[in-house]
């Protein structure tokens, strides 16, 4: 065992960064499983859940996965967006923010 891993105190997460973005969102933080098919849970992969939220939202109009402020809700949209233009224009939505 490496020291690196031996000091993990983030559970089934990586990073620190993946374990308080899933604590951010609302997420399950005990089963892997729920992101990912190995054990360890990295940062794409609950950043890919996250992304999957808020195309729910702005596609379909699914409630927001959490509350921001207006700047911040219009750049997520942006970012989503452009990441994601073309699942946008498969359903026909326009470039449209708050």
């Amino acid at each position: 065992m490496t020291g690196t891993s031996a000091r993990n105190t983030y559970g089934i997460f990586k990073t620190k960064k993946a374990k308080l973005l899933a604590i951010k969102y609302y997420l399950d933080l005990n089963n892997p499983l729920a992101y990912t098919t190995s054990g360890i849970v990295k940062y794409t992969d609950v950043l890919f859940i996250v992304d999957n939220l808020w195309l729910d939202h702005f596609i379909f109009l699914s409630p927001n996965p959490i509350h921001l402020n207006i700047q911040s809700y219009n750049n997520m949209y942006d970012s989503i967006y452009f990441k994601y233009t073309h699942l946008f224009e498969l359903h026909n939505i326009q470039y449209m923010r708050k």
